[in-house]
């Protein structure tokens, strides 16, 4: 059944057509940042020691685990996932935005900008949540097989994709759903690879501050 459900995934977590990008892009305008379709982020699955290759799943913080990296709408819905080594960065590109690194010099354009971004980016960790709460075991899972593994972790995503759109309605403890963040994102912490900005997307970010 879980190989079945992971199976399911290119009809179920897929990128939107051009209508459900308006939506989307729509629902991200109301909140004040328009032109997106998608909130990004990355999750930390834990796990049991793999029987091959353990060492390339030790993450940062010492322990085994795999990173579920994925892109949501403004509904919690999963429309991009990729699941895979523990540790990696968001680079600054085109069609990726990140925050300004905050080294204490940056100007009105750009904290509103982090502001902004925070502001809605939070909906990828209400979505990694709400996932974790509906479905327990990705808190840790308990498996040693990598393919199986990454096979269970779709095959959550795939039902909580599901839920959503027949509006299932799942008990959730509230005090473990992030709430909207009242700080501004910086780019200081491991989700952002700042060596590897591409310049055109640093002129495309500067645009979009004044915008904002």
């Amino acid at each position: 059944m879980t190989r079945f459900l992971s199976n399911l995934s290119p009809s179920i977590i897929k990128w939107p057509d051009q209508a459900g990008k308006n939506i989307i892009e729509q629902n991200f305008r109301e909140k004040g940042f328009p032109g997106i379709i998608g909130a990004i982020d990355g999750c930390h699955i834990k796990i049991d020691k793999p029987s091959n290759d353990p060492d390339s799943y030790i993450n940062r913080k010492g322990f085994y685990s795999i990173q579920m990296h994925a892109v949501c709408d403004h509904r919690r819905k999963i429309i991009d996932l990729f699941v895979g080594y523990p540790d990696s960065g968001y680079p600054l590109q085109k069609y990726v935005l990140t925050p300004y690194r905050d080294r204490g010099n940056l100007n009105r354009y750009q904290n509103n900008f982090n502001v902004k971004l925070s502001q809605n980016r939070y909906v990828i960790e209400h979505c990694f949540g709400i996932l974790k709460q509906k479905f327990r075991q990705l808190y840790h899972v308990k498996l040693r097989d990598i393919p199986l593994i990454v096979h269970f972790i779709r095959a959550a995503c795939v039902l909580h994709n599901i839920a959503l759109d027949d509006e299932f309605v799942v008990d959730i403890d509230p005090s473990s759903i992030p709430n909207n963040p009242a700080l501004p994102a910086t780019a200081d912490n491991d989700d952002y690879d700042n060596d590897d900005d591409d310049d055109d997307a640093v002129g495309i970010r500067d645009r979009i501050a004044h915008l904002l």
